[in-house]
């Protein structure tokens, strides 16, 4: 974020602004409860069935990590005022999603596999070669699918925040 903020920081005139929409968790959540952490778990618990029945090992699966991180607000709010190159003219918060359970499983199990494979997919290839790929993306809906509670109780927003630059980048930034 540090780096980010210091980039746009070159590019944006005073009183220029910003919004950015990020994909956060509630302040104060454990990772491991919101819907990020969710949805690594499933997918985790795909592979460990996998290794099960003989198509990884599992001691591969065991070191796998698939680098994922949710930020909260505060988290934000103190990136950005670390910064100093710009303040946060406003800053809401809106849970995603409203109601797991209205979309129906076997859509919000599509909507997050989709998701979950557009975002781990090259990793996951290049971790465990492409054979493994279509078996596990064809698991993953099922566990979700089986799993709507477990992704209803799990937390998740999106964070909208519109940022003003404030003064001139400093020549070292």
């Amino acid at each position: 974020m540090k780096a980010f903020l210091c980039a746009r920081a070159q590019e944006i005139v005073c009183g220029g602004l910003m919004v950015m929409l990020i994909p956060a968790i509630p302040d104060g959540t454990s990772p491991s409860l919101s819907h990020p952490g969710i949805l690594s778990d499933l997918l985790g618990s795909c592979l460990m069935d996998m290794a099960k029945m003989g198509l990884v090992d599992e001691d591969k699966v065991d070191l796998f990590n698939l680098p994922v991180y949710s930020t909260s607000p505060k988290e934000v709010k103190d990136a950005v005022e670390n910064n100093g190159c710009f303040s946060i003219e406003r800053m809401e918060t809106t849970l995603v999603p409203p109601s797991v359970m209205d979309i129906g499983a076997s859509n919000i199990a599509e909507i997050y596999n989709d998701h979950v494979r557009a975002v781990g997919e090259g990793i996951i290839k290049e971790y465990f070669g492409n054979d493994i790929t279509e078996k596990l993306f064809e698991l993953y809906p099922k566990k979700l699918a089986d799993s709507l509670s477990i992704l209803a109780s799990g937390k998740s927003s999106l964070l909208f925040v519109l940022l003003k630059r404030t003064k001139l980048p400093l020549q070292n930034e």
